[in-house]
C-alpha cells in the first residue's frame, strides 16, 4: 500500500466500523488516505474533514429497530460515533467483552431517533446460525426500505436504502474524477460485494465465503498479492 501511495494512487479504507475505529488500525501509515466508515454512511477526506454523511429516515429506523429488538439478540444502533441499545441482555455484554467497547442504554431509544440520536447503521450480533436466518428475514421484511447484509460471522448490518460501500466508492470516484477501470477494490465479506459491482478490478481473499468469491473477479491470498497484480490489469 505504501508503494501504491508513493506512485500517486489514492487509497481508501472502507469498513462497517466507525471511522475512528478504522483510524486506530491504519494511522500507522504515513501516506494520506480516505476513510469510509459504517459501510458508506460516513466518509472522511485525508485531512480528516467530513466528506459525506447519511442516516436513516426516522420512521424507517424506528420500524426496523422495534423489529430487531424483539429478537432477543444484541440489537445495536450506531449514531454520533456511539453505540446505543434500549436494554442490554447477555448478547450485548458478550459483544462489549468481545470488542472491548461500550454500548449506552436509552430506555426510550427509538423515540430519540431524529432528536438526540441519528441512526446511521443498525446491526444485530448473535449466534451465527440465528444471524444467517435473521439476514434473510430482514431482507424479506424490509425490502426496498433498507440494505441488509452479513458483515461478519456473527453480525448482520442494516443500512439506509442506497447506502453501501459500493455507493461510497462511486461517490469517491466522482470526487476524484476517475472511471471504474481506474479503480481496484479488495474485500472478503458480504458488505464488500457492492464494491465488486462498481469496478472490474475486484479482489477477494481465499478464505472468503464461496458466495463472496463468486462475485469478485480475482481471488488472492493477501492484499500484497492483489497489489502486485494491479500493473497487469492496466
Amino acid at each position: 500500500l505504501c508503494w501504491l501511495a508513493e506512485k500517486g494512487t489514492n487509497i481508501c479504507f472502507a469498513s462497517g466500523r466507525f471511522t475512528h475505529r478504522i483510524d486506530e488500525v491504519v494511522k500507522r501509515f504515513s501516506f494520506p488516505y480516505y476513510t469510509t466508515g459504517l459501510n458508506g454512511a460516513t466518509m472522511l477526506l485525508p485531512d480528516g474533514n467530513l466528506f459525506h454523511e447519511s442516516s436513516f429516515e426516522n420512521v424507517v429506523a424506528q420500524e426496523i429497530y422495534r423489529y430487531i429488538h424483539k429478537k432477543g439478540l444484541a440489537d445495536i444502533v450506531c449514531a454520533n460515533e456511539q453505540r446505543y441499545t434500549k436494554r442490554k441482555n447477555e448478547h450485548h455484554h458478550n459483544f462489549e467483552a468481545y470488542m472491548g467497547v461500550h454500548i449506552a442504554e436509552i430506555e426510550a431509544l427509538e423515540e430519540e431517533f431524529g432528536k438526540t440520536v441519528h441512526p446511521a447503521k443498525l446491526f444485530v450480533f448473535g449466534e451465527e446460525e440465528k444471524i444467517v436466518t435473521l439476514d434473510q428475514e430482514l431482507r424479506d421484511t424490509f425490502q426496498g426500505e433498507a440494505e441488509v447484509f452479513i458483515s461478519g460471522k456473527r453480525y448482520v448490518d442494516i443500512m439506509p436504502r442506497g447506502v453501501s460501500k459500493g455507493s461510497a466508492l462511486k461517490r469517491l470516484m466522482d470526487h476524484l474524477q476517475i472511471e471504474a477501470n481506474e479503480v481496484a477494490c479488495i474485500g472478503d465479506s458480504f458488505n464488500d460485494i457492492s464494491m465488486f459491482e462498481v469496478t472490474p478490478h475486484s479482489f477477494t481473499l481465499h478464505h472468503a465465503h464461496p458466495y463472496v468469491k463468486e462475485k469478485a473477479n480475482h481471488i488472492v491470498r493477501s492484499v500484497e498479492e492483489a497489489v502486485m497484480k494491479l500493473p497487469l490489469l492496466v
